[in-house]
Protein backbone atom coordinates (compact mmCIF):
# COMPACT_ATOMS: atom_id res chain seq x y z
CA UNK A 1 0.00 0.00 0.00
CA UNK A 2 2.59 2.39 0.77
CA UNK A 3 4.82 1.83 -2.09
CA UNK A 4 1.71 2.07 -4.66
CA UNK A 5 1.27 5.75 -2.80
CA UNK A 6 4.80 6.29 -3.10
CA UNK A 7 4.67 5.59 -6.80
CA UNK A 8 1.93 8.28 -7.50
CA UNK A 9 4.05 10.91 -5.47
CA UNK A 10 4.98 14.12 -8.15
CA UNK A 11 8.86 14.54 -8.66
CA UNK A 12 8.58 17.97 -7.50
CA UNK A 13 9.85 19.59 -4.23
CA UNK A 14 8.09 19.22 -1.12
CA UNK A 15 7.45 18.59 2.85
CA UNK A 16 6.54 15.03 3.79
CA UNK A 17 5.00 13.55 7.05
CA UNK A 18 6.09 10.39 8.23
CA UNK A 19 2.78 8.90 10.51
CA UNK A 20 2.50 5.84 12.72
CA UNK A 21 -0.34 3.71 13.16
CA UNK A 22 -2.19 5.73 15.36
CA UNK A 23 -2.12 9.21 12.59
CA UNK A 24 0.79 10.78 14.93
CA UNK A 25 4.02 12.49 12.91
CA UNK A 26 6.88 11.11 13.64
CA UNK A 27 8.88 12.32 11.38
CA UNK A 28 9.14 15.67 9.26
CA UNK A 29 11.57 15.69 5.83
CA UNK A 30 12.17 18.24 2.67
CA UNK A 31 13.23 17.31 -0.92
CA UNK A 32 13.25 18.59 -4.40
CA UNK A 33 12.31 15.26 -5.50
CA UNK A 34 9.18 14.05 -3.38
CA UNK A 35 8.83 10.65 -5.16
CA UNK A 36 12.99 9.70 -5.06
CA UNK A 37 13.22 10.86 -1.62
CA UNK A 38 10.12 9.38 0.01
CA UNK A 39 10.69 5.96 -2.15
CA UNK A 40 14.57 5.68 -0.64
CA UNK A 41 13.00 5.13 2.45
CA UNK A 42 11.25 2.07 1.58
CA UNK A 43 14.32 0.55 -0.16
CA UNK A 44 16.74 -2.36 1.53
CA UNK A 45 19.66 0.50 1.73
CA UNK A 46 22.54 -0.68 3.97
CA UNK A 47 23.19 2.98 4.42
CA UNK A 48 20.63 3.54 6.14
CA UNK A 49 21.18 4.33 10.26
CA UNK A 50 19.40 2.87 12.67
CA UNK A 51 17.24 5.57 13.72
CA UNK A 52 16.07 5.50 10.06
CA UNK A 53 15.53 1.53 10.44
CA UNK A 54 13.63 2.10 13.74
CA UNK A 55 11.51 4.71 11.86
CA UNK A 56 11.06 2.66 9.11
CA UNK A 57 9.27 -0.02 11.10
CA UNK A 58 7.02 2.38 13.10
CA UNK A 59 5.74 4.07 9.64
CA UNK A 60 2.13 3.49 8.65
CA UNK A 61 1.21 5.35 5.95
CA UNK A 62 2.80 9.38 5.11
CA UNK A 63 1.14 12.90 4.08
CA UNK A 64 2.66 15.47 2.07
CA UNK A 65 2.46 18.93 0.95
CA UNK A 66 3.75 20.69 -2.32
CA UNK A 67 5.95 23.65 -2.46
CA UNK A 68 7.47 25.57 -5.74
CA UNK A 69 11.33 24.99 -4.73
CA UNK A 70 13.27 23.04 -2.69
CA UNK A 71 13.98 26.68 -0.54
CA UNK A 72 10.56 26.68 0.43
CA UNK A 73 10.76 22.92 1.40
CA UNK A 74 13.25 23.89 3.75
CA UNK A 75 11.68 26.46 5.19
CA UNK A 76 8.11 24.92 5.36
CA UNK A 77 10.23 21.77 6.88
CA UNK A 78 11.33 24.13 9.58
CA UNK A 79 8.39 25.65 10.46
CA UNK A 80 6.93 22.01 10.55
CA UNK A 81 9.29 20.91 13.11
CA UNK A 82 8.86 23.63 15.16
CA UNK A 83 4.93 22.82 15.66
CA UNK A 84 5.13 18.94 15.56
CA UNK A 85 7.76 18.19 17.38
CA UNK A 86 8.14 14.93 15.72
CA UNK A 87 10.17 12.11 17.90
CA UNK A 88 12.85 11.27 15.10
CA UNK A 89 13.82 14.85 13.95
CA UNK A 90 16.81 15.52 15.71
CA UNK A 91 18.11 19.09 13.34
CA UNK A 92 15.78 22.05 14.95
CA UNK A 93 13.99 20.18 17.10
CA UNK A 94 16.29 21.17 20.27
CA UNK A 95 16.27 24.66 20.54
CA UNK A 96 15.53 24.23 24.51
CA UNK A 97 19.16 23.75 24.31
CA UNK A 98 19.75 27.36 23.27
CA UNK A 99 20.33 30.06 25.17
CA UNK A 100 20.93 33.62 26.28
CA UNK A 101 23.63 35.67 27.90
CA UNK A 102 23.20 38.25 30.44
CA UNK A 103 25.05 41.40 31.80
CA UNK A 104 24.83 42.69 35.13
CA UNK A 105 25.92 45.66 36.91
CA UNK A 106 26.69 43.44 40.02
CA UNK A 107 27.90 39.83 40.60
CA UNK A 108 28.18 37.54 39.00
CA UNK A 109 28.03 39.89 36.22
CA UNK A 110 27.59 37.43 33.44
CA UNK A 111 25.50 34.61 33.50
CA UNK A 112 24.21 31.96 31.08
CA UNK A 113 19.83 31.82 30.96
CA UNK A 114 17.98 29.14 29.95
CA UNK A 115 14.77 32.42 29.14
CA UNK A 116 14.75 35.39 27.98
CA UNK A 117 14.81 38.07 31.47
CA UNK A 118 13.95 41.93 31.43
CA UNK A 119 16.76 42.26 33.64
CA UNK A 120 20.32 43.78 32.35
CA UNK A 121 21.82 43.16 28.98
CA UNK A 122 20.18 39.91 27.24
CA UNK A 123 22.18 39.26 24.09
CA UNK A 124 20.98 35.73 22.42
CA UNK A 125 19.57 32.69 21.66
CA UNK A 126 22.84 31.24 21.05
CA UNK A 127 23.25 27.53 20.18
CA UNK A 128 23.68 24.94 23.37
CA UNK A 129 23.88 26.25 26.69
CA UNK A 130 26.44 23.72 27.54
CA UNK A 131 28.97 25.61 25.44
CA UNK A 132 27.93 28.84 26.52
CA UNK A 133 28.37 27.69 29.77
CA UNK A 134 32.43 26.39 28.76
CA UNK A 135 32.92 30.28 27.06
CA UNK A 136 31.56 31.95 30.01
CA UNK A 137 34.38 30.17 32.31
CA UNK A 138 36.83 31.36 30.04
CA UNK A 139 35.83 35.09 29.73
CA UNK A 140 35.58 35.09 33.51
CA UNK A 141 39.30 34.33 33.34
CA UNK A 142 40.47 36.09 30.70
CA UNK A 143 38.98 39.66 31.89
CA UNK A 144 39.24 38.66 35.66
CA UNK A 145 35.48 39.40 36.44
CA UNK A 146 35.44 38.09 40.36
CA UNK A 147 38.48 37.93 42.61
CA UNK A 148 41.11 40.24 43.36
CA UNK A 149 42.11 41.87 39.95
CA UNK A 150 38.26 42.50 39.70
CA UNK A 151 39.14 46.44 39.70
CA UNK A 152 42.95 46.06 38.30
CA UNK A 153 43.11 48.97 35.73
CA UNK A 154 45.82 46.95 33.44
CA UNK A 155 42.91 44.19 32.25
CA UNK A 156 42.22 46.65 29.42
CA UNK A 157 43.82 49.18 27.93
CA UNK A 158 41.33 51.96 28.46
CA UNK A 159 42.31 56.05 29.53
CA UNK A 160 43.96 56.38 32.88
CA UNK A 161 41.09 59.09 33.99
CA UNK A 162 38.50 55.98 34.07
CA UNK A 163 37.81 54.49 37.26
CA UNK A 164 37.72 51.14 38.21
CA UNK A 165 34.46 50.43 37.94
CA UNK A 166 34.44 52.22 34.65
CA UNK A 167 37.23 50.04 33.25
CA UNK A 168 35.66 46.88 34.38
CA UNK A 169 32.43 48.57 32.43
CA UNK A 170 34.85 48.22 29.24
CA UNK A 171 35.65 44.71 29.88
CA UNK A 172 32.17 43.92 30.04
CA UNK A 173 31.43 46.10 26.51
CA UNK A 174 34.67 44.01 24.52
CA UNK A 175 32.40 40.76 25.60
CA UNK A 176 29.44 41.74 24.84
CA UNK A 177 30.51 43.49 21.27
CA UNK A 178 31.80 40.05 20.69
CA UNK A 179 28.27 38.11 20.90
CA UNK A 180 27.01 40.96 18.91
CA UNK A 181 29.63 40.07 16.12
CA UNK A 182 32.80 42.22 16.73
CA UNK A 183 34.70 39.97 18.63
CA UNK A 184 38.57 41.05 17.55
CA UNK A 185 39.68 42.50 21.03
CA UNK A 186 38.43 39.23 22.65
CA UNK A 187 40.56 37.01 20.74
CA UNK A 188 43.72 39.12 20.10
CA UNK A 189 43.27 39.18 24.24
CA UNK A 190 43.75 35.63 24.18
CA UNK A 191 46.61 35.85 21.32
CA UNK A 192 48.34 37.83 24.25
CA UNK A 193 48.27 35.14 26.63
CA UNK A 194 49.44 32.39 24.45
CA UNK A 195 52.34 34.71 23.20
CA UNK A 196 52.93 35.81 26.80
CA UNK A 197 52.79 32.04 27.77
CA UNK A 198 55.04 30.85 24.92
CA UNK A 199 57.95 33.54 25.40
CA UNK A 200 58.57 32.63 29.36
CA UNK A 201 58.41 28.98 27.85
CA UNK A 202 54.99 27.86 29.78
CA UNK A 203 54.15 25.97 26.81
CA UNK A 204 51.25 23.92 28.91
CA UNK A 205 49.57 27.19 29.36
CA UNK A 206 49.79 29.13 25.86
CA UNK A 207 48.10 25.54 24.94
CA UNK A 208 45.21 25.89 27.10
CA UNK A 209 44.85 29.06 25.85
CA UNK A 210 45.28 28.32 22.45
CA UNK A 211 42.58 26.01 22.92
CA UNK A 212 40.46 28.43 24.95
CA UNK A 213 41.01 30.62 21.41
CA UNK A 214 39.53 27.95 19.29
CA UNK A 215 36.23 27.53 21.77
CA UNK A 216 35.40 30.61 21.46
CA UNK A 217 36.01 31.18 17.67
CA UNK A 218 34.31 28.20 16.74
CA UNK A 219 31.48 29.35 19.02
CA UNK A 220 31.04 32.71 17.21
CA UNK A 221 31.49 31.28 13.46
CA UNK A 222 28.95 28.33 14.44
CA UNK A 223 26.37 31.45 15.75
CA UNK A 224 27.93 33.91 12.83
CA UNK A 225 24.03 33.86 10.98
CA UNK A 226 22.35 34.55 14.59
CA UNK A 227 24.64 37.41 15.73
CA UNK A 228 23.70 39.40 12.33
CA UNK A 229 19.86 38.93 13.43
CA UNK A 230 19.72 40.38 16.68
CA UNK A 231 19.79 44.29 15.49
CA UNK A 232 16.36 43.38 13.75
CA UNK A 233 17.38 44.16 10.48
CA UNK A 234 15.61 43.12 7.01
CA UNK A 235 17.53 40.46 5.27
CA UNK A 236 16.65 39.96 1.41
CA UNK A 237 16.86 36.90 -0.48
CA UNK A 238 16.55 36.15 -4.34
CA UNK A 239 16.27 32.79 -5.92
CA UNK A 240 16.16 32.41 -9.69
CA UNK A 241 14.39 29.30 -10.58
CA UNK A 242 11.51 27.67 -12.97
CA UNK A 243 12.36 30.75 -14.97
CA UNK A 244 11.14 32.86 -12.17
CA UNK A 245 12.67 34.88 -9.82
CA UNK A 246 11.56 33.90 -5.95
CA UNK A 247 12.35 36.94 -3.65
CA UNK A 248 12.04 36.48 0.43
CA UNK A 249 11.89 39.18 3.25
CA UNK A 250 13.17 37.99 6.49
CA UNK A 251 13.65 40.18 9.78
CA UNK A 252 12.76 38.62 13.62
CA UNK A 253 12.99 35.13 13.24
CA UNK A 254 10.72 35.24 10.55
CA UNK A 255 9.82 34.78 6.87
CA UNK A 256 7.79 38.22 6.64
CA UNK A 257 7.40 38.34 2.80
CA UNK A 258 7.49 36.21 -0.16
CA UNK A 259 6.77 37.58 -3.80
CA UNK A 260 7.62 35.74 -7.22
CA UNK A 261 8.75 38.03 -10.64
CA UNK A 262 8.85 36.71 -13.88
CA UNK A 263 11.04 38.78 -15.02
CA UNK A 264 14.35 39.30 -13.19
CA UNK A 265 13.55 42.54 -10.38
CA UNK A 266 15.70 45.44 -9.81
CA UNK A 267 16.94 45.37 -5.94
CA UNK A 268 15.34 48.87 -5.51
CA UNK A 269 11.85 47.01 -7.43
CA UNK A 270 12.36 44.16 -5.00
CA UNK A 271 12.88 46.15 -2.00
CA UNK A 272 9.99 48.13 -2.37
CA UNK A 273 7.59 45.80 -3.10
CA UNK A 274 8.87 43.56 -0.24
CA UNK A 275 8.67 46.02 2.55
CA UNK A 276 5.09 47.69 1.62
CA UNK A 277 3.35 44.65 0.75
CA UNK A 278 3.91 42.51 3.72
CA UNK A 279 0.83 40.68 4.98
CA UNK A 280 -1.41 42.10 7.53
CA UNK A 281 -0.76 39.45 9.95
CA UNK A 282 3.04 38.87 9.48
CA UNK A 283 2.86 42.98 10.43
CA UNK A 284 1.58 42.32 13.40
CA UNK A 285 3.71 39.90 14.72
CA UNK A 286 6.83 41.69 13.31
CA UNK A 287 5.48 44.96 15.37
CA UNK A 288 5.41 42.87 18.40
CA UNK A 289 8.39 40.89 18.36
CA UNK A 290 10.68 42.54 20.76
CA UNK A 291 13.29 39.85 21.11
CA UNK A 292 14.52 36.38 19.00
CA UNK A 293 13.03 33.31 21.13
CA UNK A 294 14.99 30.15 21.09
CA UNK A 295 12.27 28.86 18.39
CA UNK A 296 13.86 31.77 16.28
CA UNK A 297 17.05 30.59 16.12
CA UNK A 298 17.14 27.97 13.59
CA UNK A 299 15.78 29.48 10.47
CA UNK A 300 18.12 32.23 9.69
CA UNK A 301 21.07 30.09 9.46
CA UNK A 302 18.74 28.20 6.66
CA UNK A 303 17.76 31.12 5.01
CA UNK A 304 21.05 32.69 4.93
CA UNK A 305 23.39 29.49 3.75
CA UNK A 306 21.09 28.28 1.12
CA UNK A 307 20.77 31.27 -0.48
CA UNK A 308 24.13 32.89 -0.30
CA UNK A 309 24.83 29.03 -2.32
CA UNK A 310 21.99 29.09 -4.67
CA UNK A 311 21.01 32.51 -4.81
CA UNK A 312 22.15 35.90 -2.81
CA UNK A 313 21.28 36.83 0.33
CA UNK A 314 21.42 40.60 1.71
CA UNK A 315 20.72 42.84 4.98
CA UNK A 316 19.20 46.10 3.87
CA UNK A 317 19.27 48.86 6.09
CA UNK A 318 15.99 50.49 6.75
CA UNK A 319 16.08 54.13 8.42
CA UNK A 320 12.17 54.41 8.96
CA UNK A 321 10.18 51.99 10.42
CA UNK A 322 8.10 50.49 6.61
CA UNK A 323 5.25 50.28 7.78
Amino acid sequence: MLKEKVSRLPESPGVYFMKDNEGQTIYVGKAKNLKRRVASYFRNNKQHSKKVIRMVGQIDDFDFQLVDTEFDALILECQKIHQIRPHFNQRMNRYENYGFFQFLDEEPYLKVLNHWSNQGQIIGPFFKQAKMIEIKKILMSLYRLTGPLRFAKDIVNISSELTPEEEFTGRLTEISDAFKGRPEKVLQRIEDKIQRANHRQDFETAAIWWQNYLIIERFLRRNKQLILTLQGRFFIGLLAENNQYYCYLYSKGMILNRIVYKRRPTFEQMQKKLLHSIPKENRKNWLSKEHLDKEDADLFPIFFNYLNAHGTAQAIFVEEQPF
